[in-house]
């Protein structure tokens, strides 16, 4: 055989007398199929009919999702589901987020504050712009509450902050303050409905006062203030116009804090308090930080069509300074340039000679307490 015809016939097809053959396609990115044939003897009439038959299924299914193999974890759950066992994982699941709630509060519970250096520094608060009430026979109601009177357990566990003693611990330096200018202390614990969180009790609380002690203003102080300037009166910032119903201060953020407040004893008042309590659709559930209440009256004086007619917000320093504190790390960092600080000279945080502070945001109140306590005069 000659080079020439050796090569001729090494590029004719050469087949076997087998009949045997096989199709396999596979899915490419693009969802079109990639198929590989090989096969003895293709040339037969009945071969080429099944393999022109596969092909057209072939084309048919890839024009549908190929089905994934379950994972083991989804094969464990479907051959061991059943009503015990789901049962057991969603009590564990419960458990452990309750686990992690308790752990984590206290942590945050036991963090050791001091005393920013603003609180032993004076800065100026601007007086009230408006006229203030002159006539000391007014009878001028303060009020507070807590809620470790409350009979609600659960209630108590489910907090995320610690509130335990911190009203035992203010509640002498309020009645020596309203002693000493004739004003009235009523706490409020009693009043606590546990179908809610307890911050949402002060209307309540403030409620009672205009209903039944027939106050002429009602100044609301959560449990976690300290009076630091007793000399300071509450005559000195209600405004003397019969039109302003209502005194509150801004809180961080935009808006205003529901931590401290004065009311006085109209038919508007009383109907401000009863819109407040009905917008449950910012209740919060128990064991959140926030109970909602603040941004439920930050909504409803956001959209009161008579807002400039009846309310007043002066200076936070007036009557609601929010207390500053640092741990000693933060202290060291700050102390070369504190003017930097935004709460440095600032009305919104308590500065030495201010009449009240407020510890919004801290959980281990009671520790914050006793460090303004030691401070107040």
């Amino acid at each position: 055989m000659g080079m020439e015809s050796f090569w001729q016939f090494s590029q004719e097809p050469r087949y076997s007398f087998h009949s045997t053959f096989y199709i396999r396609g596979s899915r490419n990115t693009n969802n079109s199929v990639d198929m590989a044939i090989s096969m003895e003897n293709p040339q037969d009439p009945g071969n080429v009919a099944v393999i022109e038959r596969d092909i057209e299924l072939i084309k048919h299914e890839s024009s549908y999702p190929l089905k994934r193999k379950p994972s083991r974890t989804l094969l464990y759950l479907r051959n061991r589901a059943n009503t015990s066992n789901v049962t057991i994982m969603v009590l564990s699941s419960i458990l452990g987020i309750l686990l992690f709630h308790r752990v984590f509060s206290l942590y945050m519970s036991h963090r050791r504050w001091i005393n920013a250096p603003i609180t032993y520094m004076e800065r100026p608060c601007r007086s009230p712009q408006y006229e203030t009430l002159k006539d000391d026979s007014s009878k001028i109601c303060i009020t507070t509450l807590t809620d470790s009177k409350s009979t609600s357990r659960f209630q108590r566990f489910m907090r995320w902050r610690n509130f335990d003693g911190i009203l035992e611990l203010t509640w002498q330096n309020k009645l020596d303050y309203a002693n000493k200018h004739g004003y009235l202390l009523f706490d409020g614990s009693d009043l606590i409905d546990t179908s809610r969180p307890p911050a949402w009790s002060k209307i309540l609380a403030v409620l009672h006062l205009l209903n039944e002690d027939k106050c002429d203003w009602v100044m609301w102080t959560d449990a976690d203030t300290v009076v630091m300037n007793s000399n300071r009166r509450i005559q000195d910032f209600i405004p003397a116009d019969p039109t302003k119903h209502l005194l509150v201060g801004s809180d961080n953020g935009g808006g205003y804090n529901s931590g401290v407040f004065l009311l006085r004893n109209t038919e508007w008042s009383r109907q401000f308090l009863q819109d407040w309590w009905d917008m449950r659709s910012f209740v919060r559930p128990p064991g959140m930080a926030l109970s909602g209440d603040n941004n439920a009256m930050k909504a409803l004086l956001r959209e009161m069509p008579d807002f400039n007619q009846h309310v007043l917000s002066p200076a936070r320093c007036t009557f609601n300074s929010f207390a500053k504190f640092l741990t000693l790390s933060e202290q060291m960092n700050v102390i070369s340039h504190l003017d930097e600080q935004k709460w440095y000279n600032s009305e919104d945080y308590y500065h030495k000679g201010d009449f009240l502070a407020h510890t919004p945001g801290y959980d281990n109140k009671a520790d914050c307490l006793r460090l303004l306590l030691h401070e107040a005069r």
